[in-house]
């Protein structure tokens, strides 16, 4: 349980702070010592430092990690980061050995262009928006967009899932992009007070202030109590520059 508190620190540094440096650091003197450690403890130590390399763009280092611990998800997961199909296919396919519905089958489908699975309403809110996010910070854009025609698809089985599209375009900057799927997640689900503080997001981050003051109010009169949207309309001022 030592090895685990100690991993704290990291997970803060990573997930938190965003300073994946400082976090591969803190975990140096665990990694020296990890032969001695259990193989749960190796697999939590091996997996959160294969994900602070991933975050510095280290795929190859982090699959290697990865395929110790026996994690192919994770390890053919950084080859697609990679662009590396064969390697993804041969690393997801003894996941698929195990587990012929895991969700690596139709992330395949999906950033390929051939789904021939329906995921479950559970895989797309748990995997769509940081698969999204990853192959965006990766620059892998044909997968992207293979990723995003699906978008449509998605909705009928999950009807969150273009405002998780939507989410992840927005903040990773792609504001071209986002708010088509955001109006799409307004549409899919009228009464959620989420998409229209995301809406204001989007409309603050577009300098159409009178906009956003619009979809934070809308937000606050479905859910008074949603206090990001209370928040973030506290910082909007009449005086602020406005674009129409």
């Amino acid at each position: 349980m030592a090895v685990f508190s100690q991993l704290n620190e990291a997970r803060d540094l990573l997930f938190r702070e965003r300073k994946a440096p400082a976090a591969e650091k803190s975990l140096g003197p665990l990694m020296k010592q990890a032969k001695s450690f259990s193989a749960e403890e190796q697999r939590a130590l091996f997996e959160l430092m294969g994900l602070a390399l991933r975050a510095q763009g280290r795929f190859v280092e982090a699959a290697e990690l990865y395929t110790q611990v026996h994690d192919y998800y994770q390890s053919g997961y950084c080859a697609m980061l990679q662009g590396k199909t064969q390697a993804m296919q041969q690393a997801w396919s003894r996941v698929l050995s195990q587990r012929q519905n895991h969700w690596c089958v139709s992330l395949y489908g999906l950033i390929s262009g051939q789904l021939r699975t329906v995921p479950t309403i559970f895989q797309i809110r748990n995997h769509m928006e940081s698969d999204i996010a990853n192959l965006i910070a990766a620059n892998r854009v044909e997968y992207l967009e293979n990723y995003l025609n699906y978008v449509d698809f998605l909705t009928q089985v999950n009807l969150e899932a273009p405002k998780f599209a939507g989410r992840a375009l927005m903040n990773a900057g792609w504001l071209d992009r986002a708010g088509k799927y955001l109006l799409q997640g307004q549409k899919a689900l009228p009464n959620d007070p989420e998409i229209y503080f995301h809406l204001g997001q989007y409309s603050m981050a577009s300098k159409h202030l009178k906009e956003a003051r619009l979809m934070l109010n809308q937000c606050l009169l479905i859910s008074p109590t949603y206090r990001p949207a209370s928040d973030l309309l506290e910082t909007l001022t009449d005086h602020s520059p406005e674009t129409h």
